[in-house]
């Protein structure tokens, strides 16, 4: 994302990422989090949507959540990244008069950003199975995150399959927030950051300074950067679309 840096928030086996600013800047990166059900969205954000790929789920949680601190498990609204024992996100930007609007509008560009994958992107909790939680909204005070803008645990094996994500409800504007959210899926499944500023992964625990008014990318075969915070031993190349593919449709 960007070019926040995405760095490590905690010393576990998958390590803690975000997209630089330290914290410091409503738009820095931070930690993630679980979700309550989808009855504050709108009907048509989360209606019936056929997707090839039912091995795992991406569910957007627009309506808070109240995390506590482990093993990363969004079935279990733990996040390992959590600079407390506990703490909650509140629901995305809650004031504001364009919530809907901009609900639907993320809802609907990370779906079409992952549907040439077949990957299912829902805004309603599922009841079972496995799925990727990303929490939205708060600040990283709030989230008891290390980071201001975005987080999730780089998890180099990909072991953990229901992981825990968190973007600020400053982050802005909406393109940015999809291309955050796809990132932040990746960096859970063990792709690290690149130096294309349209890659999905531009800035994820690296310098790159990612392009955020056009959807980003997943490439196949790209170099993953050597000088970034947070790497995977041994790998020097990613292809992003098969990772995607292997977690959600295999």
């Amino acid at each position: 994302m960007r070019s926040v840096l995405i760095s490590l928030v905690l010393l576990t086996a998958a390590c803690g990422a975000q997209l630089e600013d330290n914290g410091v800047a409503p738009d820095a990166s931070g930690g993630g989090g679980g979700g309550g059900g989808g009855g504050g969205v709108d009907a048509a954000i989360d209606a019936p949507v056929t997707a090839a790929c039912s091995q795992r789920v991406v569910f957007l949680n627009f309506d808070g959540v109240t995390l506590t601190r482990g093993t990363s498990d969004a079935t279990q609204n733990r996040a390992s990244w959590l600079q407390a024992a506990s703490s909650t996100a509140p629901a995305y930007r809650a004031a504001s008069a364009t919530r809907a609007a901009d609900i639907l509008a993320i809802t609907t560009g990370v779906r079409a950003q992952l549907a040439s994958i077949g990957v299912m992107v829902t805004a309603t909790r599922p009841t079972t199975g496995q799925y990727v939680m990303i929490a939205f909204g708060g600040t990283m005070q709030q989230v008891a995150s290390f980071y201001g803008s975005a987080v999730n645990e780089l998890d180099c094996t990909d072991t953990q399959k229901n992981d825990v994500a968190w973007i600020s409800d400053g982050v802005t504007p909406n393109q940015r927030v999809i291309n955050f959210a796809v990132g932040a899926v990746g960096f859970g499944l063990g792709l690290t950051g690149t130096t294309v500023p349209t890659d999905c992964m531009c800035g994820w625990a690296n310098q790159c300074a990612s392009v955020n008014t056009a959807a980003c990318t997943l490439t196949e075969n790209i170099p993953r950067d050597p000088a970034a915070t947070q790497v995977c031993a041994g790998l020097t190349t990613q292809s992003e679309t098969t990772a995607f593919s292997t977690a959600f449709c295999q």
